[in-house]
């Protein structure tokens, strides 16, 4: 079962996985499970599978993007009995006022639980919904801000970031398998409208704001305050270690 070294990797031995359990799973994926595209940048990745996703996650101690974070979740999700589907979604470029031309290549989960339907989101950055967003319009909050659904929409206002709600992405309730996801992973490690194979990025979020590694640029965000370093290559390699893969 991938329960087990799922919850080991997100430091939740024994806890127990359902509806109830749901907001403390996203919190920990996103404090332990980096979202990375390191592979890209390096040329290292392979094509998308679940075992191989367990196996850079799970044993390996990294992170990795939409497409790996998100689907492995939903295996474990399903290895507990929840109703969960893979569905995909385009990115709304909120400084540039239009959706990416990579298109559909965000995956992300569909939850049904007593016939209401719920976003779930482990692999969008920074910017993870850390509850399930409900898909009735109904606003929600946690620790890194509030989430609603407008129509097929999710709105985001971030903590400290936002002043109003703001587009995050468009999404399709259609259910995705794993070859959708392989063609999401070739347009995002090829295409050049992609924002992940120009630069190497690490980060992920905190219990009071996020940590970013963006080249060498470290930047962590701490209860609305802002810090800013340039690393030497050795210091980016502690900071890896210290801040990603523990």
């Amino acid at each position: 079962m991938l329960t087990e070294s799922f919850l080991a990797r997100i430091r939740l031995d024994g806890t127990q996985v359902d509806i109830k359990h749901l907001p403390l799973l996203l919190r920990y994926v996103a404090a332990y499970i980096p979202f990375e595209n390191i592979d890209i940048i390096e040329g290292t990745s392979q094509p998308l599978s679940l075992e191989r996703t367990a196996t850079k996650i799970l044993q390996q101690q990294r992170g990795g993007l939409c497409y790996e974070i998100n689907p492995l979740l939903a295996a474990v999700l399903i290895e507990n009995g929840l109703q969960i589907q893979l569905i995909s979604a385009v990115i709304y470029d909120a400084m540039n006022e239009k959706f990416s031309k990579t298109g559909y290549t965000h995956t992300l989960l569909l939850l049904e639980d007593h016939g209401e339907r719920y976003l779930i989101d482990a692999g969008f950055g920074n910017n993870v919904p850390l509850v399930a967003v409900p898909l009735d319009g109904t606003t929600v909050s946690s620790t890194n801000g509030d989430y609603r659904v407008v129509g097929n929409e999710l709105y985001m206002k971030r903590r400290y970031r936002d002043g109003q709600f703001i587009c995050a992405y468009r999404f399709d309730t259609q259910p995705i398998e794993w070859p959708a996801l392989r063609v999401s992973q070739q347009i995002i490690e090829q295409s050049e409208d992609s924002a992940f194979n120009k630069r190497p990025l690490l980060t992920k979020c905190t219990d009071n704001g996020t940590i970013t590694l963006s080249g060498n640029d470290l930047t962590i965000m701490k209860d609305g305050e802002k810090t800013v370093a340039t690393l030497t290559d050795k210091e980016k390699a502690v900071a890896k270690k210290t801040y990603f893969y523990q």
